[in-house]
Protein backbone atom coordinates (compact mmCIF):
# COMPACT_ATOMS: atom_id res chain seq x y z
CA UNK A 1 0.00 0.00 0.00
CA UNK A 2 1.41 3.14 -1.11
CA UNK A 3 1.37 6.48 1.07
CA UNK A 4 -2.32 8.56 1.00
CA UNK A 5 -4.17 4.74 0.36
CA UNK A 6 -6.47 3.87 2.81
CA UNK A 7 -7.22 0.15 3.97
CA UNK A 8 -10.62 -1.39 3.41
CA UNK A 9 -11.44 -3.23 6.36
CA UNK A 10 -14.61 -5.57 6.39
CA UNK A 11 -16.34 -7.55 9.02
CA UNK A 12 -19.31 -9.83 8.21
CA UNK A 13 -21.29 -11.21 11.33
CA UNK A 14 -24.10 -13.64 10.91
CA UNK A 15 -26.63 -15.12 13.67
CA UNK A 16 -29.82 -17.04 13.73
CA UNK A 17 -33.48 -15.64 13.70
CA UNK A 18 -35.07 -16.36 17.43
CA UNK A 19 -38.08 -17.63 14.74
CA UNK A 20 -40.57 -14.68 16.42
CA UNK A 21 -42.14 -14.38 12.88
CA UNK A 22 -41.56 -18.33 12.15
CA UNK A 23 -38.63 -17.54 10.63
CA UNK A 24 -36.52 -20.12 12.80
CA UNK A 25 -33.45 -20.89 11.11
CA UNK A 26 -32.80 -18.58 8.68
CA UNK A 27 -30.00 -16.99 9.13
CA UNK A 28 -29.23 -12.91 9.63
CA UNK A 29 -26.11 -10.66 8.47
CA UNK A 30 -24.48 -7.95 9.53
CA UNK A 31 -21.87 -6.64 7.51
CA UNK A 32 -19.26 -3.42 8.37
CA UNK A 33 -17.04 -2.19 6.04
CA UNK A 34 -14.53 1.06 7.11
CA UNK A 35 -12.81 2.94 3.89
CA UNK A 36 -11.13 5.89 5.25
CA UNK A 37 -13.20 7.85 7.65
CA UNK A 38 -16.56 6.32 5.86
CA UNK A 39 -18.92 3.66 7.35
CA UNK A 40 -21.18 1.22 5.36
CA UNK A 41 -23.59 -1.24 7.69
CA UNK A 42 -25.51 -3.38 5.82
CA UNK A 43 -28.10 -6.15 7.44
CA UNK A 44 -31.02 -8.03 6.54
CA UNK A 45 -31.45 -12.03 5.62
CA UNK A 46 -28.40 -13.85 4.59
CA UNK A 47 -30.84 -15.45 1.70
CA UNK A 48 -31.67 -12.68 0.28
CA UNK A 49 -29.55 -10.40 -1.50
CA UNK A 50 -30.75 -7.06 -0.90
CA UNK A 51 -30.58 -5.45 2.42
CA UNK A 52 -30.65 -2.33 4.33
CA UNK A 53 -28.05 -0.05 4.44
CA UNK A 54 -26.49 2.80 6.43
CA UNK A 55 -23.59 5.22 5.37
CA UNK A 56 -21.92 7.31 8.62
CA UNK A 57 -18.82 9.94 7.40
CA UNK A 58 -16.44 10.61 10.33
CA UNK A 59 -14.41 13.06 11.24
CA UNK A 60 -11.18 11.16 10.82
CA UNK A 61 -10.64 7.21 10.07
CA UNK A 62 -10.05 6.98 14.30
CA UNK A 63 -13.13 7.92 14.96
CA UNK A 64 -14.74 5.56 12.11
CA UNK A 65 -12.62 2.70 12.99
CA UNK A 66 -13.86 3.30 17.01
CA UNK A 67 -17.73 3.07 15.47
CA UNK A 68 -17.03 -0.04 13.34
CA UNK A 69 -15.87 -1.52 16.20
CA UNK A 70 -18.76 -0.41 18.84
CA UNK A 71 -20.89 -2.18 16.10
CA UNK A 72 -19.20 -5.36 16.40
CA UNK A 73 -18.84 -6.07 19.81
CA UNK A 74 -22.80 -4.66 19.84
CA UNK A 75 -23.71 -7.35 17.72
CA UNK A 76 -21.47 -10.23 19.35
CA UNK A 77 -23.36 -9.49 22.47
CA UNK A 78 -26.33 -10.05 20.84
CA UNK A 79 -25.07 -13.70 19.55
CA UNK A 80 -23.79 -12.91 16.34
CA UNK A 81 -20.40 -14.81 15.21
CA UNK A 82 -18.02 -13.46 13.13
CA UNK A 83 -18.06 -15.03 9.82
CA UNK A 84 -15.38 -13.19 7.36
CA UNK A 85 -13.09 -10.35 8.00
CA UNK A 86 -10.54 -8.96 5.61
Amino acid sequence: MSKGETQVKKIVLVSKSQGERGQEGKKKVYEITVNGNVVTVSWGKAEVSARQTQVKRFVSAYHADKFASEKKWAKLEKGYEVAFTA
